[in-house]
């Protein structure tokens, strides 16, 4: 196959992509679940780091300014992306804080809320559900057992 020169685009990421897009939440969030899943929990620099290979380095830069987002200040787009992911698992309950290692760990929620939305992403991925998530749906299980007489 001939590739012709007016087909080749000038971006460095190859043939007919002209340049990195900008990160969105929707990008940040496929680079924390896979993360979630193997350790059962994820720091927010970790999943800065996985992004760092593959994103645009506008959104590397700190004290950037975006016209939806305003100014930054000190923090990059992408720390605002992951604090915003890390913010939206907290608040349906997938995800708790762990204030003494920093550290965002999964959890099912409240009455196992998010079962549902975990075997989902197991699912999707092809993954697996961590250790600690079993270990609590076990749990659970041993409990709906009848007691004998």
């Amino acid at each position: 196959m001939d590739i012709y020169e007016d087909e080749m685009a000038p971006g460095f990421c190859g043939l007919l992509f002209d340049d990195v897009p900008l990160l969105t939440v929707a990008h940040v969030r496929s680079f924390a679940w896979p993360i979630l899943l193997y350790r059962g929990a994820v720091r927010p620099s970790e999943v800065i780091a996985a992004i760092t290979a593959v994103c645009s380095t506008e959104d590397l830069k700190s004290g950037a300014w975006d016209p939806l987002l305003g100014d930054y200040g000190d923090r990059s787009r992408v720390e605002m992306l992951v604090d915003e992911v890390m913010g939206e698992l907290i608040s349906d309950g997938t995800c708790r804080y762990n204030a003494e290692q920093d550290i965002w760990v999964l959890t099912l929620g409240k009455n196992r809320v998010n079962v549902h939305k975990v075997i989902n992403v197991v699912t999707a991925l092809d993954g697996a559900i961590p250790h600690h998530l079993l270990a609590d749906l076990s749990e659970d299980e041993r409990h709906r057992l009848p007691v004998p007489f």
